[in-house]
């Protein structure tokens, strides 16, 4: 067997493994994972990087994010597969792990590069990403965003857009992903219907964004697995998130967030272009 062989089955078998950590995690997806954080833990939530109490590696405070619609708006759609219209993140936080304040179960190297842009943010030299470029935030990260989305749905296809930097994000229901997606950063996305829940499944992510806020990296293996669904009688709906990259994690996660129906919201102009005051330089960000 020659060299060029060997790279070539190599190949083979890792696409192989990568499929099967992401059947195991979509399947484990199925059953809700992951469930809305207890008032418990958010109360203790980690004021540090794995409450090591190290000052540099001091982690930023979650947002409140929106209400509820005030009193009069316009009922959500009774049809529990019906997502269309405006919806807000109800909270908003900077580290996207498994728990409020818990980073994502990163191998040692990539742990060790979060803790050098956790110093770097505190020491006020944050890294450039994505985002201050005014390139689409990539995933999870996107769906954290503190600016209200709307979805257009159709039968056979879900769109979501989002107020920040106007990014669009499509879900194909039904189908499938082609043999080589390349890689994006949003990715290609399909989704189908379990009950009522919308099972999302994206791959084809480049690597150049961060999974969250504080930076945690993944790499272009990336696999996420979203599962929304009306709760709450249409008011909310609930996103489960599994996270999946046999590169930069030890084992796929999961984390629970819950979106607000907004009627009485109107998305609203974000050209990020446009007198960017965190443009990069010399790779950090710097605010003008």
């Amino acid at each position: 067997m020659n060299v060029k062989t060997n790279i070539r089955l190599g190949a083979a078998l890792a696409s192989v493994a990568l499929l099967a950590v992401a059947a195991a995690a979509f399947a484990q997806g199925s059953q809700s994972p992951a469930q809305a954080p207890t008032a418990d833990q958010l109360k203790n939530r980690p004021r540090t990087l794995n409450n090591s109490g190290d000052p540099t590696l001091a982690l930023t405070g979650p947002l409140r994010g929106a209400t509820e619609a005030p009193a009069g708006s316009a009922p959500p759609n009774p049809d529990p597969k019906n997502f269309e219209g405006v919806w807000w993140l109800k909270g908003y936080e900077y580290l996207l792990g498994p728990g409020p304040g818990v980073q994502a179960p990163l191998k040692p190297k990539y742990q060790r590069l979060l803790e050098q842009r956790i110093r770097d943010k505190n020491a006020g030299k944050p890294e450039a990403d994505a985002s201050t470029q005014c390139f689409p935030h990539g995933l999870p990260r996107l769906t954290e965003s503190p600016y209200p989305i709307e979805i257009v749905q159709t039968p056979k296809r879900m769109t979501i857009l989002h107020e920040v930097a106007h990014n669009v994000r499509r879900f194909y229901i039904g189908g499938k992903h082609p043999k080589n997606p390349g890689h994006t950063f949003l990715g290609h996305s399909v989704a189908h219907w379990e009950g009522d829940t919308l099972v999302v499944d994206t791959v084809g992510l480049n690597d150049r964004t961060f999974i969250d806020d504080e930076g945690d990296a993944h790499s272009d293996q990336e696999r996420i697995v979203e599962r929304y669904r009306k709760i709450d009688g249409g008011k909310n709906l609930e996103m489960v998130i599994t996270v999946i990259d046999p590169v930069t994690l030890e084992h796929p996660y999961s984390y629970y967030r819950i979106y607000h129906w907004r009627p009485d919201i109107r998305r609203t102009e974000y050209v990020c272009e446009e007198n960017n005051r965190n443009a990069p330089v010399n790779g950090v960000t710097v605010a003008q």
